[in-house]
């Protein structure tokens, strides 16, 4: 419980140091940035769209606030998410001009000789940033949609979740019309008082 209370209370900060992270990250292991930092000029702001709706998202669901941590499926996915993100900006290998090897922060820790695996594990990290990015979007959205389901009911229709179930059941006053067995859920003759 307690990492992801912790995963909850950074999702801001990772909104935006990831995206730096991603754009600048190497610079500070004395990395040169070349052309890969064009590239980055265009993902780290997608990057930092997609935690930024993430994070919006998670924070509006009631249960998430109300327990101070991301579900585990949230935790799951993003653990995932922020580690290749990591791991893109670790191995990623830059250069300026064609004829020079290009360098990442991986191969001025391990050496040249790591260039070539360097490339390899960037590569998988950003096919991994996206799947994940995409899947996590969407799992949170479904998870709002169905914490919110109930209320959003009652405020299209006036009446508590409750109070619908039970109509329906007992075949509501406009039962002769067949509104409990409907597949196309409430229409407003349904509800009218």
């Amino acid at each position: 419980m307690w990492y992801r209370r912790v995963l909850f209370n950074t999702q801001f900060a990772a909104t935006i140091v990831l995206p730096l992270w991603l754009l600048i990250g190497r610079v500070f292991f004395g990395v040169i940035l070349g052309w890969h930092y064009a590239i980055g000029l265009f993902l780290a702001p997608v990057l930092f769209i997609f935690l930024a709706v993430v994070t919006t998202i998670t924070w509006a669901r009631r249960s998430a606030r109300r327990s101070g941590a991301v579900s585990k499926t949230d935790a799951v996915l993003l653990s995932g998410w922020y580690f290749a993100v990591l791991c893109y900006g670790f191995f990623v290998v830059d250069s300026v001009h064609s004829t020079e090897p290009g360098t990442s922060i991986a191969t001025h820790v391990f050496g040249q000789g790591f260039r070539d695996a360097s490339f390899t594990i960037a590569d998988i990290a950003g096919g991994v940033i996206i799947i994940i990015a995409f899947t996590t979007l969407w799992v949170v959205l479904i998870e709002y949609l169905v914490e919110t389901r109930q209320e959003a009911v009652a405020r299209l229709t006036g009446l508590d979740y409750e109070e619908l179930r039970l109509r329906s059941e007992s075949g509501g006053p406009d039962a002769s019309e067949g509104a409990a067995r409907r597949a196309s859920g409430l229409v407003p003759g349904d509800v009218a008082e």
